[in-house]
């Protein structure tokens, strides 16, 4: 009987894995093009995907920025909320990285190559990012409330997938100086939802 018991419940816990994969297969992608009036380009816009359900934790893999040629790459960095950031300096000279940004202030100092050096994003918002030693030295990190954003090529062209089918309101960030845009999207299950957006600074 406890042999017979125990085959049962085995059972309906494969069951349940079943159901549970069956309900998050099938999930959407939205794709387009965004154009910035008057702008030859509009590469590094980060578009992005508004109050979807659930709770989300940031990827093992750790996002970086990264100190190269006197440079922050990438320049603009979208990362989900609670991530932690490194700030290595591949440079062979002295750099810093700092925020007055009202939703995650920091300040790292100043140091030389090495990797030791990281943030953890608590609040979303947008982080400008300086360097003490190099003022011309400018990035930004977009802190967001999940997953699902991406930043355009030098096309303009953006991608993001995996979305579970619903209603949704996209908005694009721009360091163009742009107002904050949104649109309403549809996204239904194993279909590619094709929107091309205009930014109008």
């Amino acid at each position: 009987m406890r042999g017979m018991i125990r085959r049962m419940l085995a059972a309906l816990v494969v069951s349940g894995a079943m159901l549970s994969g069956a309900d998050g297969a099938g999930a959407g992608t939205i794709q387009g093009k965004v154009i910035i009036q008057g702008k030859p380009r509009a590469e590094n816009v980060v578009v992005y995907i508004e109050h979807v359900p659930g709770a989300f934790t940031p990827s093992v893999r750790r996002p970086e920025l990264l100190h190269r040629n006197l440079a922050f790459f990438p320049i603009v960095l979208p990362v989900i909320k609670t991530s932690i950031v490194d700030f290595p300096n591949a440079d062979p000279v002295f750099h810093s990285a700092f925020s007055t940004s009202s939703s995650n202030p920091f300040e790292l100092g100043i140091y030389g190559q090495g990797r030791d050096k990281f943030v953890q994003f608590n609040n979303p918002g947008v982080v400008e990012i300086s360097c003490h030693i190099h003022p011309f030295m400018r990035a930004v990190i977009i802190v967001l409330d999940n997953p699902f954003f991406t930043v355009t090529n030098e096309q303009g062209h953006y991608v993001i997938d995996n979305l579970p089918g619903g209603q949704y309101t996209m908005r694009a960030w721009s360091s163009a100086n742009t107002p904050p845009t949104t649109w309403p999207v549809s996204v239904e299950r194993n279909r590619t939802t094709h929107l091309d957006i205009t930014i109008t600074p």
